[in-house]
């Protein structure tokens, strides 16, 4: 007996879990690459599909766009690695990784893509831009006692002396929480005609290079979508890259990507409530790659659980919805994401970061309802899809 043996008396005041609501099963198929994309134009992978951190069948949050052949990351949920793979994407391809916000289920790969790609590497001329929030805590005093953060009882600070990192923090951490790994393979496998490979760049040029995006004077966690004009962040010879500050409480700072090739623009809401910021960010663009919620279903997932009460206020604050939605607290009435693409004049919408994933909410069910306000070409993205921009704008080169 596991009692006895952890010496456990038979008098033991043990205590009994509370039960839970089951999550329903996804039966469908799992997902399958047709392969990767051409090498020339402009196409969208959609590497992880899934909203929220909870593992399931789709793969957390992830897509690839690849202009020419060139790949871009925006994101990288839990599963990454996989999918890429899976994709048959090539990884001495990839010259960026855009993070949208620190939430897990947007950067919980981050790091370990690099690592588990260490030999995939092109060595020593390939380097990986990686942009992403830089500390919250930074922006203003907040509300609360530890700035950048909301203020809750009885919520002592993990970590105080570094209680909201940046995504420079993130990967610096992460390079120390694995460096018996790096230090032993630098000394042994990881290298070439005897020179060390070291991905960090503590000697030679590092694989990933990490910077916190700056934000203008106005932001900040009391501020999160201030008016603003879009931010310049990366640009090569083929895609220029900008961002901007969308709505996603209480987390700061969360930002929404353009991405500008020659012929195409293709925008990435990242999480985010309805704003006035990405419908002026997004205005034109040939696609809109947006996340979406049925915020009723979403909310019943967590139905008798613990956490229901505050699962329910992030869904109807934080996120966009699949329609029209009036929030039966507050009276408010929030765009859905038809009307959000409707709004921007946006030629082609992709919904992404799916929520419920599922299956319990059919794909058509997304659709649809997308499809009441927004009268241009709908798709509900799932794992391992390759979409052409060009046959989504309906417009060829």
């Amino acid at each position: 007996m596991l009692g006895a043996a952890l010496g456990l008396g038979a008098g033991c005041a043990c205590t009994t879990a509370t039960p839970v609501a089951a999550r329903p099963a996804f039966s469908g198929p799992a997902p399958v690459s047709g392969g990767p994309p051409p090498d020339k134009g402009t196409h969208l992978v959609m590497l992880g599909t899934q909203g929220g951190p909870i593992p399931g069948r789709r793969a957390a949050t992830a897509t690839a766009l690849v202009v020419n052949g060139a790949i871009y990351l925006i994101d990288a949920g839990s599963g990454l690695p996989v999918r890429f793979y899976e994709a048959g994407l090539d990884f001495a391809s990839v010259r960026g990784m855009f993070i949208t916000h620190l939430h897990s289920d947007h950067y919980a790969d981050a790091f370990t893509f690099f690592s588990v790609n260490w030999t995939n590497w092109r060595f020593p001329s390939q380097q990986i831009q990686v942009y992403g929030p830089g500390r919250a805590d930074r922006s203003d005093e907040g509300t609360g006692p530890v700035p950048g953060l909301p203020s809750e009882p009885h919520a002592a600070p993990v970590r105080p002396e570094l209680p909201t990192p940046g995504i420079v923090d993130f990967f610096e951490a992460s390079i120390s929480a694995n460096a018996y790994d790096i230090n032993e393979r630098l000394r042994s496998t990881r290298r070439a005609d005897g020179v060390p490979m070291d991905l960090t760049g503590t000697s030679g040029n590092a694989l990933m290079v990490p910077h916190g995006i700056r934000l203008p004077p106005a932001a900040a966690f009391s501020n999160r979508v201030p008016e603003m004009r879009p931010i310049p962040v990366y640009e090569d010879d083929l895609v220029r890259v900008t961002a901007i500050l969308v709505d996603h409480p209480p987390v700061f700072p969360a930002f929404a990507f353009r991405f500008e090739t020659e012929d195409r623009t293709i925008v990435f809401s990242g999480d985010t409530s309805p704003n006035d910021n990405l419908m002026e960010f997004a205005h034109g663009a040939d696609v809109l790659v947006n996340e979406v919620m049925d915020i009723e279903a979403a909310t019943a997932q967590f139905d008798g659980m613990p956490i229901q009460k505050t699962m329910q206020e992030q869904f109807s604050t934080a996120h966009s919805p699949s329609r029209d939605w009036t929030s039966p607290v507050t009276g408010r009435t929030k765009p859905g994401v038809g009307t959000v693409a409707r709004r921007c004049g946006v030629k082609s919408l992709v919904l992404n970061h799916v929520y419920p994933g599922d299956g319990s909410v059919p794909d058509s069910a997304f659709s649809g309802e997308a499809r009441r306000t927004f009268r241009r070409p709908v798709v509900v993205s799932n794992d391992l899809m390759v979409l052409d921009t060009a046959e989504l704008s309906g417009r060829r080169a």
